[in-house]
């Protein structure tokens, strides 16, 4: 395969329903290693052992594309002794499956029983006397896929009552620090910032003086990485504000190095991935700028980036009314401003259509971006160019930045 050339395994969401079974009382034989807890039927454990690694391209599409794969066999595993860890993932895969591919408006009765025995075993739990237990990894993880559903479901404010009660267990076992070598963290860390960005709220995590916001990776780092800048970049970099500017250049070496990665076929490191994600989202989300302003300009195209690139599940656009709106009034004052260059303008309109807007529903952005397309005057080869001297993954958006691009015809 010519270098530059790789792209994200398509995931098609049909292939999903090739492989999910419907509840049934048998026993696989390939589930004869596990013990299933006697309540719930067996096929659905079978269910979310098949579905997983395919929704694990969906959810963490960079992740699986460039970094260490995403192993879940310990929560699998603790789905067998925990019923209550059980009979929540079993919601979240049938209710994934209902909406995506059944075209379901709802999850299906059986997921909502699903989900009502979990959180009646939920609970039990935490009115108990097992401290220890109330705050497990298991107790955790099952809050954190509540918090997830509530997300897919567009339920914010029981998704932040999720966040919430994870925010109390965490603190309970002393705080982040005591999950620094646990690989749950950065599985709270990713719910917290999705809600953030989906409310435009500050984030549950990093907003207390005793909470210093993560570090930027070492590799990362202008004397470790170079440069690494473009004309382009240099632009933007010397317009806006320091610490915008240092978030700007790490994010650009960082897309460098997924870049490389993808032509030499070398896996990028997870810690790299979800170091760069917290310690750039997290800047991002407890910072805010003059609106209309070109620093809060920036802000908001390069938090698109880090979303999209971060925390968006694949080609799923999941409603993001706040971020949405932002991104538009950024973009109509930067062009009223003549702050930043024509270049620039392609760059974040063409952000902005790959990440969270269909341009089929928004005909007010595709206009924007189909007058800027015209008046350029460029062919796809001239706009890899001008995408990839700013910020831009290949790897992920090379197919659907083209079919954008020649729909604009």
């Amino acid at each position: 395969m010519a270098a530059g050339s790789v792209q994200v395994p398509s995931v098609n969401l049909e292939d999903i329903m090739g492989i999910y079974l419907p509840p049934m009382r048998r026993i696989g034989t390939d589930l004869s290693f596990l013990a299933c807890p006697e309540d719930l039927d067996s096929s659905i454990l079978s269910n979310i052992i098949k579905v997983s690694p395919i929704a694990q391209k969906i959810v963490y599409p960079l992740m699986t594309a460039v970094g260490n794969q995403v192993d879940n066999r310990g929560w699998i595993h603790l789905c067998t002794r925990d019923a209550a860890a059980l009979h929540v993932t079993a919601f979240s895969v049938e209710g994934f499956v209902d909406v995506f591919l059944r075209r379901r408006e709802q999850p299906s009765p059986t997921a909502m029983v699903h989900l009502q025995k979990g959180l009646v075993l939920l609970s039990e739990r935490l009115a108990g006397d097992d401290e220890k237990l109330k705050t497990s990894d298991s107790s955790i993880g099952v809050v954190l896929k509540l918090a997830t559903s509530a997300h897919f479901a567009g339920d914010l404010q029981a998704e932040r009552q999720h966040m919430m009660g994870v925010r109390k267990m965490v603190d309970s076992r002393g705080g982040l620090d005591a999950f620094r070598n646990n690989s749950l963290l950065y599985e709270i860390l990713r719910c917290d910032l999705v809600l953030a960005v989906a409310s435009a709220s500050k984030p549950i995590f990093f907003r207390q003086p005793l909470e210093p916001i993560p570090t930027y990776p070492v590799r990362l780092l202008p004397e470790f990485n170079g440069t690494a800048q473009t004309q382009d970049t240099l632009e933007v970099a010397g317009l806006i504000d320091a610490s915008l500017a240092e978030a700007w250049s790490i994010m650009r070496r960082f897309g460098l190095l997924v870049n490389l990665g993808a032509q030499t076929q070398r896996l990028l490191p997870t810690k790299v991935i979800n170091e760069t994600m917290t310690s750039v989202l997290y800047r991002l989300l407890c910072v805010r700028y003059l609106p209309g302003s070109l620093d809060e300009g920036v802000r908001l195209v390069l938090l698109t980036y880090c979303y999209h690139g971060f925390l968006q599940w694949g080609d799923i656009k999941l409603p993001c009314p706040h971020l949405q709106n932002a991104f538009k009034e950024a973009t109509r004052a930067l062009q009223r401003s003549g702050e930043v260059s024509a270049r620039f303008m392609l760059w974040m309109l063409m952000v902005g259509a790959v990440s969270i807007f269909d341009l089929q529903k928004d005909e007010c952005l595709g206009a924007t971006l189909r007058r800027h397309a015209r008046s350029q005057q460029r062919s796809w080869t001239e706009v890899q160019g001008i995408l990839k001297s700013f910020l831009w993954i290949p790897l992920l958006d090379e197919k659907r930045g083209r079919s954008i691009w020649d729909s604009l015809d």
